[in-house]
């Protein structure tokens, strides 16, 4: 054998080892890939079907069904007499002119980015009303492209009655249905806007002295870039039950933005906040989902008089909630 030919051979083969690498690594990768895909996917499933205060549906771009759980399925075939289906779509088994127009109106504004909440009232063909707090929300690709509607729907049908049957006045029955827009959709708390209402309540000598806590979830872009942000939303709903049975009954629990939390402790000095999140710290310890484990940062500040100004006690607990985030998750 020729040296020429001994080299060409030793080529080939260091080649072929080279392909056969890529192709198992390649594998790997599918593989990792696809069990990270089939896990958030069954997780996604599990939520939908157990969020029964919940009617949620996806759609395409195309306004056909990607998914939905049972409680649209059946408000479904109830207002339009349909059975639905994964791509069905949704326009075509709307009769009312004037609801599917409206409808496409709020499938627009989706697809062209908002994301917002609307009211809305359902008539079904066995005469029933259904009063839904809709929050819309695109659904978006790896790469950023909008590529569906997200709606989850709030059945607050059963709350509009009983106001209703209390207050006969029309007045006061619109200003009770106002009180819903102070609730965050996803979480089940107080949003922003109940908060600094009674922030301003609170902010008098009978209130103090007043504790305003924040707490932050810690690594939630991760873990919905990870895991999907069906995930993050449990590991979140799981974090502020633990806040929410764990205050009094004067207390305040409310999302503030994003991944953080705020609670107002009227009548409460510093040293009852600390036992507070020591009770807080050792039940959120034992909360995950799967195998992943939550982790959450505090910080607070006290306002013992009026003297305390206001907005100066707000930056004091965000700037401890900041510096105990660098020690709890670098």
């Amino acid at each position: 054998m020729s040296k020429n030919m001994s080299v060409v051979n030793i080529e080939t083969i260091n080649e072929d080892n080279r392909k056969k690498l890529e192709e198992q690594s390649f594998e790997e990768a599918v593989l990792a890939l696809t069990e990270k895909l089939e896990l958030a996917n069954s997780l996604l499933k599990t939520m939908l079907e157990t969020t029964h205060e919940f009617l949620v549906f996806g759609l395409d771009r195309d306004y056909r069904y990607l998914s939905f759980n049972n409680r649209h399925k059946e408000m479904a075939k109830d207002q339009w007499g349909a059975d639905i289906a994964i791509g069905t779509r949704i326009l075509d088994i709307i009769n009312s002119n004037e609801e599917r127009d409206n409808l496409r109106g709020f499938f627009d504004r989706v697809l062209a980015g908002e994301q917002f909440s609307s009211l809305e009232e359902y008539e079904g063909d066995s005469g029933n009303v259904i009063v839904g707090k809709n929050h819309w929300a695109p659904i978006k690709n790896s790469n950023g492209e909008i590529i569906g509607i997200l709606c989850f729907m709030e059945d607050v049908t059963e709350h509009r009655n009983f106001i209703k049957e209390m207050l006969k006045d029309k007045n006061s029955l619109d200003q009770n249905m106002e009180s819903l827009s102070f609730y965050d959709q996803l979480t089940g708390v107080y949003n922003r806007k109940f908060y600094e209402k009674e922030l301003q309540r609170m902010d008098e000598e009978q209130y103090y002295p007043l504790s305003i806590i924040f707490m932050n979830i810690n690594g939630m872009s991760k873990i919905n870039s990870e895991y999907g942000h069906a995930v993050g939303d449990i590991l979140m709903r799981k974090a502020v039950q633990v806040l929410k049975y764990g205050v009094r009954g004067d207390d305040v629990v409310a999302r503030y933005e994003g991944d953080e939390f705020v609670v107002l402790m009227p009548r409460t000095e510093g040293a009852k906040v600390e036992r507070a999140l020591e009770r807080f710290k050792k039940s959120l310890d034992e909360v995950k989902v799967q195998s992943i484990k939550l982790s959450v940062s505090f910080g607070f500040y006290t306002k013992y008089d009026e003297s305390d100004n206001t907005e100066s006690v707000i930056k004091a607990a965000q700037r401890q909630l900041e510096r105990q985030k660098e020690l709890d998750y670098i």
